[in-house]
């Protein structure tokens, strides 16, 4: 009997061969066919050779690297064992979608895999078996009620299989993990998600190479090597330095510029690079992590933001400065994205990360290496021998901070992998006997960040005595032609702003605002500013979220000091009224507002830099008081920095680890991905038709029913939508002001008055819509 791994519409002389016996991929060795993924070699043997590729490319030459490399090949060899079964060749012969009867339990043909494992290496092959196992799933919990559980899947009954060739089953090679791996339940964990991720990526290249040669035609080709990307970023940085004004802040922006690439000749590991905003650290983080690619052998750059709305920014600037290398050169992966910049070939590259420099979030990289599904894991093996930058370090959140910095030391202790700390306000997570959970202290870029600061110092901060009532406020904003007022809530900034004289110099932005609208109010800003007009902006933190905007005065409601310190960044950002002065010529007041933020993220963060500033007043822009701050902040707060009880998902810390078999299951991958969420929020997207080209897209969506121009259409829309919370959304639903299309997949605002040119977005507003209203 033959047997097939994939069908087609053709004949079976067209369908996809399950295996091939006596392939060179058998012994470990080079098969041209099954690196090429021919249609004519055995599913088994294409993904046995591009897991074991995968998988030992995660680590530089070595042992670590062969151990890892021999997990690959197993795994992708048996991991489709169950399609030996004349059950699953009559199903596959039926032409019915393999995967979903896979993912339904019509026909299981992974379990099989698992248990051969097993059979064939007692021990570990226990911890193969979760890979093998969720390879359609996802990774499983070992031990639970579930009948998706590790322990009841090894147990379980299922069809009789044909016989499978001798040096396919009884395939013999060493399968003992690296040592790193087993010095914790933790370590291991981690080991296998990022097998799993191996071995999904190769099963997802190789399937739709088959099925789908047309997609897999245009992923993207042999990208620029990390030597091309260097030299075409130094171009630019020399050009634009020719080019610059010979002003101070300019100067220190080439010095910042010299010292990346100064250190960038160390070893991997973890590096800090802390420098004042404005100080041109995205471009010069960037030419750190280029050059430390190229002289460790490192395979990429993957910077990760917490906001999405600074990606836009930091990867138009990126492809800016790669202008001459192509379109492609830089791939974004966010929810956000803004699809007129995107290709089809950016869009396979941004599943499996197969690309040289990577741009995306704190939510998509963290909830991935904590994620069990194969769409979020298929990526992670890309992550190994790469450079991450984590811009804005100081927003880790303090819940998750345990685990986050438990796989930031994985990652550089491990998987040859470089971190960056990349901030103005470094955060005190540094190990120490009161920080025991922090990382081991990291090489600073800059030789020394304090004189850096001062050197750049733009800004003269002043605390205020408590403003008991928003006309006080007001009066001092009114009093100053260019002023921006950030406070913590959506509130007390429509309240401050509905109080400002009614005039064409005041100015509101808020979240609940699309990013095509917010967009166009900082353009209209940015150029009253420019020519010396009025400008009064009454913002919440999403201003000090990376934009680029400079005035003579900023108030700042009490926050975090990295909240302060961004605020600060906001004024004299170009170092022009510093430069007439002579000395720090930006002023920043911060001031305690009537109303504290309820009780949250924002209050404690704000109690944290009270209790600092409280203390025989300091700078609280100091780096000292910024480290005292983040001490106080996180120190405090030790309880509940893995609040989730996300490491209480792998088996105990024990040297002796594993003393039995049963604990080669004490893993709970399914439960970690449940408990870790970086927002939680539970928030929902409505489509907004604001103005022509808004009001277009949504038409089109009306009248679009092909699924590709659909998805490019919901691409587009993002940049029209705005996230509210599940409740509120429902009582829009329910109100008729959201209009459904396709079968509830996108809800559009379908009301004049719930949306305003100064706030945007009114999801609490009156719950009624007439005729006369309607924008549909």
């Amino acid at each position: 009997m033959k047997f097939f791994a994939h069908t087609t519409t053709g004949p079976p002389t067209d369908w996809e061969p399950l295996f091939t016996p006596g392939c060179e991929t058998l012994t470990g060795d080079h098969c041209e066919k099954c690196a090429n993924l021919a249609p004519d070699h055995g599913h088994l043997n294409k993904v046995a050779h591009v897991a074991a590729q995968f998988a030992a490319e995660m680590f530089p030459p070595g042992p670590d690297r062969e151990a890892s490399r021999q997990w690959g090949h197993l795994a992708g060899l048996w991991h489709d064992l169950g399609k030996f079964a004349p059950k699953w060749q009559t199903y596959l012969a039926s032409k019915a979608d393999p995967h979903k009867a896979d993912a339904t339990g019509t026909v299981d043909h992974s379990t099989a895999g698992a248990q051969n494992a097993v059979r064939a290496h007692p021990l570990f092959g226990r911890l193969l078996a979760f890979t093998i196992a969720g390879h359609h799933a996802g990774l499983a919990d070992g031990i639970s009620d579930s009948a998706a559980s590790l322990e009841i899947r090894l147990k379980k009954s299922l069809p009789e299989l044909c016989p499978i060739p001798a040096e396919l089953a009884n395939h013999q090679t060493q399968l003992p993990p690296p040592q790193f791996a087993l010095k914790s339940g933790h370590s291991m964990a981690f080991f296998l998600r990022l097998h799993f991720s191996a071995l999904v990526d190769a099963d997802f290249l190789a399937t739709e190479s088959f099925m789908r040669p047309d997609i897999a035609n245009v992923r993207p080709a042999k990208t620029p090597a990390i030597p091309v990307l260097e030299a075409a970023l130094i171009a630019h940085l020399d050009e634009v330095s020719r080019n610059a004004p010979k002003t101070p802040v300019n100067r220190e922006r080439a010095s910042i510029l010299q010292h990346c690439l100064t250190a960038a000749s160390g070893p991997p590991g973890l590096f800090s690079l802390t420098v004042p905003t404005g100080g041109g650290k995205t471009l010069s983080s960037l030419a750190f992590a280029l050059r430390h690619a190229r002289q460790n052998d490192l395979r990429r750059v993957i910077y990760v933001i917490p906001y999405t709305s600074i990606i836009e920014q930091n990867a138009t600037a990126f492809r800016h400065a790669l202008a001459a290398l192509g379109d492609d050169i830089v791939l974004e992966h966010h929810s956000n994205l803004n699809p007129d910049g995107e290709t089809q070939t950016s869009r396979l590259a941004a599943e499996n990360w197969d690309a040289r420099i990577i741009v995306t979030t704190n939510v998509q990289f963290f909830e991935s290496l904590h994620a069990n599904r194969t769409s979020r894991c298929r990526k992670l093996h890309r992550i190994a021998r790469s450079v991450v930058i984590l811009d804005e370090a100081q927003s880790l959140p303090l819940d998750y901070l345990h685990t986050c910095l438990r796989a930031l030391t994985e990652l550089t202790e491990n998987y040859q992998t470089s971190v960056v700390l990349c901030t103005a306000t470094q955060p005190a997570v540094t190990r120490s006997a009161e920080f025991r959970i922090g990382l081991p202290a990291p090489r600073e870029i800059i030789p020394d960040p304090v004189d850096l600061y001062n050197r750049l110092r733009r800004v003269i901060p002043q605390q205020l005595p408590d403003i008991t009532d928003n006309n006080t406020l007001v009066r001092k904003l009114v009093r100053l032609p260019q002023v921006l007022c950030i406070v913590n809530t959506r509130a007390h900034a429509r309240d401050l702003f509905e109080s400002l004289p009614a005039d064409n110099s005041r100015f509101h932005l808020s979240a609940l605002m699309c990013p095509q609208h917010r967009a166009e109010k900082l353009a209209e800003i940015k150029d009253r500013l420019q020519h010396g007009q009025s400008v009064r902006l009454i913002s919440t933190q999403l201003i000090e979220a990376g934009v680029d905007i400079d005035f003579p005065v900023v108030y700042r409601a009490l926050a975090g000091l990295d909240s302060i310190a961004q605020a600060a960044g906001r004024c004299d950002r170009e170092g022009r009224l510093t430069a007439a002065k002579g000395a720090a010529g930006g002023q920043l007041f911060i001031f305690r507002p009537e109303k504290l933020p309820p009780p949250g993220f924002i209050r404690s963060t704000a109690d944290s830099a009270s209790a600092v500033l409280a203390c025989d007043p300091p700078d609280p822009l100091d780096l000292d008081t910024i480290e005292s701050y983040f001490r106080t902040h996180f120190w405090k707060h030790n309880d509940d920095t893995d609040k989730h009880d996300i490491l209480g998902c792998w088996p105990k810390e024990d040297s002796r680890w594993p003393q039995n078999e049963k604990e080669l299951l004490l893993f709970d991958f399914k439960k970690c991905a449940d408990r870790f969420h970086l927002i939680d929020d539970y928030s929902e997207p409505v489509i907004v038709p604001y103005g022509p080209n808004g009001k277009e897209l949504v038409e089109a969506l009306r009248f679009t029913y092909d699924p590709g121009e659909l998805r490019q259409l919901a691409r587009q829309l993002q940049r029209y939508s705005v996230n509210i919370p599940s409740p509120q959304h429902a009582q829009l639903r329910q109100a008729g002001i959201l209009q459904a299309f396709h079968e509830d997949r996108f809800f559009v605002l379908n009301s004049y008055p719930h949306y305003s040119d100064e706030f945007g977005l009114h999801p609490s507003s009156e719950l009624t819509l007439s005729s006369d209203q309607s924008i549909l």
